[in-house]
């Protein structure tokens, strides 16, 4: 099944739709509808007060993880990630999302998702671009807005610092500017709260913020404590594969990997910062470890192992999905 999407074409790119659907079939025949706590901000209201029916969030949810493939086969074919061009990466992404049964529903992270992937593609397109304003300007707006939606990401801030010295020569006017692009989402919404003389909920996330592990609840499904447990392992498989992963490429290529590595490095690090949900906060992965493993199946001879791994990871869905396992 897997060397459907080996080939980078138009109509392969489309088969992922309706590959998204049947692999989160649950979520269309028992949908859950998430709604949000009291000291939620306007954007999440903007989504989820208008969305309420929970197959309308399922099938939202399902056509944003389309969206978010398409984005990260579009980073990683463009920016020559692989040796191959290939629709790995979105693919496992779509995997990764739908381990948890947790995490099957419409969610800010999720939507937050969207946003990083969206900093990420823009970050890229700085590299020897002595046009770079605008998407240094692009990358500071994104991550903000993924920072509304999933407070964690709030972190990420650092990330585009060393991302874009990782990639360019960092001027002090692209840091006024990339600094910028992250205030304005926070700014804009600050505004919308004063003109309607509303509370600045917004940044209640600062309340958050503490330095200790987050606590792993021992009261869930088998399924589950299995699924986190391959997440765990394709990250430990990521950084033993580095040196695979980044040999004869273009130095460009390079660097670009070695921030995928960092965004990773981030995922862990926001998850010790801000208080989180682990179930929820395993999504922030999906993009760099679906990434990385794309680039290792393309890159990779075996074939039937990679088959074998997706298939297994499909059981792994579908048990947690419609609760195979009781216990």
């Amino acid at each position: 099944m897997l060397e459907i999407f080996r080939r980078n074409l138009f109509i392969n790119s489309l088969l992922l739709l309706p590959y998204i659907f049947i692999v989160r079939i649950g979520t269309l025949i028992n949908p859950v509808s998430v709604k949000l706590p009291q000291e939620s901000n306007i954007l999440q209201e903007l989504i989820f007060n208008n969305i309420t029916h929970p197959i309308a969030q399922s099938i939202c949810a399902n056509l944003l993880i389309f969206v978010q493939a398409i984005l990260i086969n579009n980073i990683c074919n463009k920016n020559k990630l692989a040796r191959e061009i290939t629709l790995f990466s979105g693919l496992f992404y779509v995997l990764f999302v739908s381990l948890i049964p947790e995490n099957l529903p419409l969610s800010n992270a999720l939507i937050a998702n969207t946003f990083i992937i969206l900093a990420v593609r823009n970050l890229f397109e700085t590299y020897k671009n002595a046009q770079a304003s605008a998407y240094i300007f692009n990358t500071g707006i994104m991550i903000g807005l993924a920072s509304l939606y999933y407070y964690p990401y709030f972190t990420f801030l650092v990330f585009g610092i060393i991302s874009l010295l990782m990639i360019r020569s960092f001027k002090i006017i692209e840091k006024f500017q990339f600094f910028i692009g992250f205030g304005i989402p926070y700014f804009l919404v600050s505004t919308y709260r004063y003109w309607y003389d509303m509370p600045f909920a917004d940044f209640n996330f600062i309340k958050s913020i503490l330095l200790k592990l987050p606590i792993l609840k021992a009261d869930g499904l088998v399924v589950t404590y299995i699924s986190i447990g391959v997440l765990m392992l394709g990250v430990v498989f990521s950084f033993i594969n580095y040196g695979n992963l980044t040999a004869k490429k273009a130095i460009q290529s390079q660097k670009k990997i070695d921030i995928i590595y960092v965004f990773m490095l981030f995922c862990f690090m926001s998850m010790i910062v801000f208080e989180t949900n682990i179930y929820t906060h395993l999504l922030t992965l999906a993009f760099p470890l679906a990434t990385l493993t794309g680039i290792s199946v393309s890159e990779s001879k075996k074939v039937i192992f990679y088959e074998f791994l997706h298939l297994f990871l499909l059981g792994l869905i579908f048990i947690s999905q419609f609760k195979l396992i009781n216990f």
